[in-house]
């Protein structure tokens, strides 16, 4: 450790860490270096905005296994406004590390060789092959705000320069500085207070503005505050005038046209969604235009620990969105809207893609919002989820990605403690299919009737019982049959009574018919079962075509008869004055297998499933019916896609 005086004030600073090259005095801010003499002033930097870190200066922690010391820190000011902390910590193993805080997450970084490319070769949404095919999410400009504590650089203030974020699955992070001739990349990981080994750590008090001091500048009406560290630009709900916070004071902004859009769930209100109790602070109205104009609005919700989350309603419809990182989304480049995206091994299909624009803002916000701001989106939907896409090009370029979950109309009057929202009209985008979810019991009970079906069809003994051909002759029958027909008697058979009983007959005819009648009889009871046979074969050539009709082999069930013997009367007959049949042949078996019931029960539960499919056909094509991409319509080629 090396002490010395601030050249400035003289106050007394020290250089604790041996690799720092500044210290920035606590009493007069001026920015001391170390020189070959001694120290120098570089000028003083402005005070810092208070941002209730919960990180100090002199903290330490432990990151995966190596200790550190938060040593300072700079404050970075963004291009749509805000700042945020960028605070740097001295390793045990003599890294310098960087913990940047913003929006309630945390970053650490390291300096790493790296191929880095320039910034025109930069593209929104693209990946960079030399630094771990991260994602492009930024690309934008940061100010030097001011400083704190012992640094390794030599900060300027008012300083400015170009950087570019990446983002990456597993929560992978890096930035490019182009500060430098040569850009210089810091890789590393999104984290938390307990990953950093800081816990119990709780942002500082908050210095909460009165009420009364929060005065609209334009009408005098009182303006609450409800996330005083982070909102950037907050617009009066009395006469629509903005005004953007600075330091905790109101600078006016512009004045719009009063236009009168009321918030179903007024600003202050506090609701709970998945456990967690938000309070709303801002409301706007977004519309985009296509063949007419479409509106929405969105409710901006503020949680002290999570940070801002959105309430969106549409068309009577209700979602709640949260933020993703771009890296965790499987997309193309920000120009290019791709049909598909996946999250989470999930796809969501392309719904539609416009550029939106703000038509009505009331409450406070995060960024410097105004009306007429735009924004190129494009939304994602696999019911009940979706994910929106926004590419913003002016300012600060970036594409950000959020992800939504339908909320019912009873969810969102329970969480807010509203009443009698409107019912929705229409089918949402992503709202779920209300009907019977029937695959998975259609395929259960499949898969039960061919269980079934090969348990009967293996314990079928399939036996003859009865095997007869009955030739018929020329001369006249002597049993009192006419002249074109004959009566046989099957011998007796036995019959188990515990399976089916089936009678075969089947004759090579000719352009014939032969009708094949009798009785199934059992000997004991008398009990007698009736079957007809009728068979027939034709066959010529028309036309120069041949063809063919009629069936020589029929067949006919005896349901389960009673144990004992039986015996059977077989009667033919056959068109007079034409030749004689051939023979024909009579086969009685017990415990055959019977395919057609098993393809009739198949049917049967298969009705339900095809009319539960139409319906839900019929649902979605009301989903898709708004979507510029709807799969229901046939693309005739008609319109220009360019246009």
């Amino acid at each position: 450790m090396s002490a010395a005086n601030c050249p400035s004030c003289g106050a007394p600073i020290e250089f604790a860490i041996g690799s720092s090259a500044v210290v920035v005095c606590r009493y007069c801010r001026s920015v001391v270096a170390r020189t070959d003499r001694g120290v120098a002033s570089h000028g003083q930097v402005a005070a810092l905005v208070d941002t209730s870190s919960p990180l100090q200066i002199g903290m330490p922690g432990n990151y995966r296994g190596k200790g550190f010391r938060i040593t300072g820190r700079t404050q970075l000011r963004h291009q749509a406004g805000g700042v945020w902390d960028e605070w740097y910590a001295a390793f045990d193993d003599g890294r310098w590390g960087w913990l940047a805080e913003a929006q309630g997450r945390f970053y650490v970084t390291f300096k790493v060789a790296a191929d880095a490319p320039s910034l025109e070769q930069l593209q929104l949404g693209g990946q960079v092959p030399s630094i771990e095919n991260l994602t492009v999410a930024e690309i934008g400009e940061a100010e030097l705000a001011s400083a704190e504590g012992e640094l390794p650089w030599t900060p300027i203030p008012g300083s400015h320069y170009a950087y570019a974020d990446l983002s990456g699955p597993s929560r992978k992070f890096a930035t490019i500085d182009y500060s430098e001739e040569t850009p210089v990349v810091f890789k590393g990981n999104e984290t938390d207070l307990d990953e950093l080994g800081i816990r119990g750590a709780e942002p500082r008090k908050r210095t909460r503005i009165a009420v009364t001091a929060l005065n609209c500048s334009q009408c005098g009406g009182a303006l609450e505050l409800r996330a005083p560290d982070e909102t950037e630009r907050i617009w009066c709900p009395y006469c629509g005038s903005g005004h953007d916070v600075v330091e905790g004071k109101l600078q006016f902004f512009r004045k719009l046209k009063r236009q009168k859009v009321e918030p179903v769930i007024p600003l202050g209100t506090k609701g709970t969604v998945d456990g967690e109790e938000y309070v709303v602070a801002g409301f706007m109205q977004r519309a985009v235009k296509f063949d007419i104009t479409y509106y929405w609005t969105e409710y901006l919700l503020y949680h002290q620990a999570k940070g801002f989350r959105w309430l969106v309603h549409s068309d009577d419809h209700w979602s709640f969105v949260t933020p993703l990182r771009p890296g965790e989304v499987t997309d193309g480049p920000a120009d290019f809207v791709a049909k598909n995206v996946h999250y989470e091994g999930k796809q969501y299909r392309l719904f539609q893609d416009a550029t939106a624009h703000v038509t009505f803002v009331v409450g406070e916000f995060y960024w410097k919002v105004t009306v007429g701001e735009t924004v190129d989106t494009a939304d994602y939907i696999a019911p009940p989820y979706g994910i929106s896409k926004e590419v913003t090009r002016t300012g600060a370029k970036e594409v950000s990605y959020s992800h939504a979950r339908y909320m019912t109309r009873k969810e969102v009057e329970t969480a807010f403690g509203v009443s009698e929202l409107p019912r929705p009209r229409l089918v949402g985008p992503l709202q779920p299919y209300p009907g019977p979810k029937l695959v998975m019991p259609w395929l259960l009970f499949l898969l039960l009737l061919i269980a079934a079906a090969a348990i009967v069809g293996m314990r079928a003994p399939n036996r003859v019982i009865a095997n007869h051909v009955y030739a018929i002759e020329s001369s006249t029958p002597s049993n009192g049959a006419p002249p074109n027909g004959r009566l046989f008697f099957v011998e007796p058979f036995h019959v188990s009574g515990e399976h089916n009983i089936v009678i075969d007959a089947a004759s090579s005819l000719d352009n014939q018919w032969l009708f094949v009648g009798g009785d199934f009889a059992n000997e004991a009871t008398g009990r007698v079962e009736s079957f007809e046979l009728p068979l027939e074969y034709w066959h010529g050539v028309e036309s120069g075509e041949r063809w063919s009709e009629g069936n020589r082999e029929k067949r006919v069930y005896i349901a389960r008869p009673p144990k004992g013997r039986y015996t059977m009367r077989v009667e033919l007959q056959w068109e007079a004055n034409k030749p004689l049949p051939p023979p024909v042949h009579i086969t009685v078996r017990e415990g055959v297998f019977r395919l057609p019931h098993f393809i009739l029960a198949f049917l049967a539960i298969s009705l339900f499933p095809a009319l539960a499919l139409i319906h839900q056909l019929s649902f979605e094509s009301q989903r898709w019916k708004e979507s510029s991409h709807n799969p229901f319509e046939i693309d005739t080629g008609e319109y220009d896609d360019e246009e």
